[in-house]
């Protein structure tokens, strides 16, 4: 009986990590930028000098305030439409224009590297693939414990 209970505190923990939408941006945003400042840490690439890793970080959490804002719109839409696959497709798209939107922006005020809107669009459609395995992997476990 103890086991059932902690699972649905487990639960009920990720839900409400989940529905606040701003706390998860801010656990992605440290468990990516760890992930990045590690290897620096220990010696594997040389720290980054300037006012770069600061412009970086910013588009990070932009780029991942996209992502969790993405959740957002896939909501609303959720409620409309049955298809989950158009809803995910619906939602890469207008998030990933504004992301390029964001991009192009930035050009206004800063010289880009050449591959900017090509590497941000190959970071963004690799973080939104992880996020529909997730959430892939999650609808399938709550209907296997449903059935």
């Amino acid at each position: 009986m103890k086991s059932g209970n902690m699972d649905s505190e487990i639960q009920g923990l990720y839900t409400k990590i989940l529905n606040n939408k701003f706390v998860t941006v801010c656990i992605l945003f440290t468990v990516i930028t760890l992930l990045d400042t590690i290897p620096i840490l220990l010696g594997f690439w040389p720290a980054k000098l300037g006012q770069g890793p600061y412009i970086h970080l910013l588009g990070r959490f932009i780029l991942l305030s996209l992502l969790v804002g993405g959740l957002f719109i896939f909501d609303t839409l959720r409620k409309k439409i049955k298809s989950k696959l158009l809803i995910y497709m619906i939602t890469f798209l207008v998030t990933w224009g504004i992301l390029l939107a964001y991009v192009w922006s930035n050009s206004l005020f800063t010289e880009l590297h050449p591959d900017a809107f090509r590497d941000a669009s190959i970071s963004y459609a690799f973080m939104y693939i992880l996020l529909g395995i997730i959430i892939y992997i999650v609808d399938k476990a709550k209907s296997s414990r449903k059935r």
